[in-house]
């Protein structure tokens, strides 16, 4: 065979790449990863929260980052559902009240009832929305995403302030997200708040974390799949899948760049002795 006339063809690459991103996550193979201390800190302090605090989600990202975001959420959530808490849903982004409703449909909720264990709430337009919030809920959301009158609502009438809360969790994509909520809430009235982050972002927030401003960080897609390590709900997210599929498919590109280079330097020997 001459190995210096061999050609690869960018279709059969392709294909190669297909195929061991697609298979994991269509048969839902499992890669258990360790968990990172930012994610087993956040898990653990949902777990030790006493009954019937209140915990606000807050949906600080859009449609473009749903494939490191969402997962976050959806695992976060089910957690949240399976303890005796009640959860208000809100977001900073446009796009942020869609996505609640989507994670809601994704997640078991056992027994929990609307409005009496948890609601949406909706967008928080501005600042001052979410600085008046924390005193007035009924004020600043006087219906929540389905119509409904908020001072109609028992968790509303339990919980009539969000400062409240005894945990907000912000899915960040960028501002506003987090540092309104270090600001506004944590800051003034020293509600804990904890950050699931993209993969480029988390970095810049590791330093609230190490000064204790921030109860926790999820990174990315990793910090899902960690999740549902913890919770005991292996592919609820799907991330568990997606990291066998980044991982198969960076060993596939080891693969092909240790290839091309014995290819390369066979067929440039083999060359040199042909010359001779």
């Amino acid at each position: 065979m001459n190995m210096s006339g061999l050609r690869s063809d960018p279709r059969l690459i392709y294909l190669l790449l297909g195929l061991v991103i697609t298979v994991p996550i269509l048969t839902h193979s499992v890669l258990p990863v360790p968990v990172t201390q930012t994610t087993q800190a956040l898990y653990d302090f949902i777990q030790k929260l006493p009954a019937n605090s209140l915990v606000v989600l807050s949906f600080d990202y859009s449609t473009s980052v749903v494939p490191e975001l969402h997962p976050q959420a959806i695992v976060v959530t089910q957690q949240l559902f399976t303890l005796p808490l009640k959860i208000l849903f809100v977001a900073q982004w446009t796009d942020g009240p869609a996505l609640a409703d989507a994670v809601l449909e994704a997640v078991d909720k056992g027994n929990k009832t609307y409005g009496v264990d948890y609601a949406t709430l909706g967008y928080i337009p501005n600042s001052a929305t979410l600085l008046g919030m924390t005193a007035d809920l009924h004020q600043f959301f006087p219906v929540d995403t389905h119509g409904n009158p908020t001072d109609t609502l028992p968790i509303i009438k339990e919980f009539p302030a969000a400062k409240q809360a005894a945990l907000v969790i912000t899915f960040a994509a960028g501002e506003p997200g987090l540092s309104q909520y270090l600001q506004y809430w944590q800051a003034r009235f020293n509600i804990p708040v904890a950050v699931g982050a993209t993969a480029s972002s988390a970095p810049g927030y590791l330093p609230f974390y190490n000064s204790g401003q921030i109860v926790g960080i999820l990174i990315s897609i990793r910090g899902a799949a960690e999740y549902e390590i913890l919770i005991h709900r292996m592919g609820i997210s799907g991330a568990t899948s997606a990291m066998v599929a980044q991982s198969a498919a960076h060993l596939l590109i080891v693969a092909m760049v240790v290839f091309g280079n014995v290819v390369y330097f066979v067929g440039r020997d083999r060359k040199k002795e042909g010359a001779k």
